[in-house]
């Protein structure tokens, strides 16, 4: 195999050889995680545009500046409850990436960035919390530097997340739509665009977990809730998909490509595996 064909393979891990990744490691140690979900996004687009947006942004950043990209991870907590939907708790989830991170820290990477393209409060927290106690409790990771990059932090154009979030377009509307238009847009159907009643979609423009509904067998402070789908919502975009263009989805993903681009480029500059002391601040106690 030439060395022209073999270049072809990059940067996607999945189609390298070991000896190709090997090669790799030599000369560089950082690899992108990109990270989706399997979960509805209403009648017009697939339960996996979010895996199907982390694997097209990431391998693009990837050609973009060079680093290696894994396989896109499909299992996350979504919290929806629609046929095609895959549940993995948030706890299964962050254990899996937990491992995911040892067995490639063990191989010899040593900066890892996970692209996160699957919001969900529950998913984000699980995993936040999961990579700082692998920080903290494994030597393994001593070295290491894990950044965490969600994808609606990158938006220097104020085109895309930051419009989206003012507008409450924030699952299958006018955002995901555009994207999954530009990426893959024989996957767009929008011939079905459906949507909730008025009220329940109010709701759901209002804050993404409206989604939910929260029960107690006695309304009491101390009670737990027991949360689950709303039973009047039938859809479930959150959104105006009817607002997606595919010229939009093609300047946003460029913008996204650049910022996430330019930030790991950053870190990779300024990473030398040496842990320093930085601020810190204790969130608030909650007793009162």
């Amino acid at each position: 195999m030439s060395e022209a064909s073999r270049s072809e393979h990059f940067p996607l891990m999945e189609n390298m050889t070991f000896k190709m990744i090997e090669k790799y490691l030599g000369k560089k140690q950082s690899i992108i995680i990109p990270m989706g979900v399997i979960e509805q996004h209403g009648h017009h687009l697939p339960v996996k545009t979010d895996a199907l947006i982390a694997g097209h942004l990431a391998k693009m950043i990837g050609e973009k500046i060079g680093v290696l990209v894994a396989p896109v991870r499909h299992q996350s907590f979504s919290g929806g409850e629609y046929p095609g939907t895959i549940n993995i708790s948030p706890t299964t989830m962050s254990l899996v990436m937990s491992d995911m991170l040892l067995s490639l820290a063990t191989e010899g990477f040593r900066n890892f960035y996970l692209f996160l393209c699957h919001g969900g409060s529950e998913n984000a927290r699980a995993l936040d919390n999961a990579i700082k106690l692998l920080l903290r409790t494994n030597p393994a990771f001593e070295n290491v530097m894990i950044a965490l990059l969600p994808i609606w932090k990158f938006d220097s154009k104020k085109i895309g997340w930051k419009q989206a979030v003012s507008d409450g377009d924030w699952h299958a509307g006018w955002l995901e739509t555009s994207m999954v238009m530009a990426l893959e847009p024989d996957k767009v159907h929008m011939n079905e665009v459906a949507t909730d009643t008025d009220n329940v979609m109010s709701l759901l423009r209002e804050h993404p977990d409206n989604y939910q509904q929260a029960k107690k067998i006695v309304d009491d402070e101390f009670v737990i809730p027991r949360t689950g789908q709303r039973p009047d919502m039938k859809i479930g975009v959150m959104g105006y998909p009817e607002r997606a263009s595919r010229e939009l989805g093609e300047r946003i993903v460029e913008c996204i490509v650049d910022d996430v681009s330019a930030k790991i480029n950053y870190l990779e500059e300024n990473a030398n595996g040496v842990y320093k002391v930085v601020d810190f601040t204790p969130e608030p106690l909650f007793l009162d």
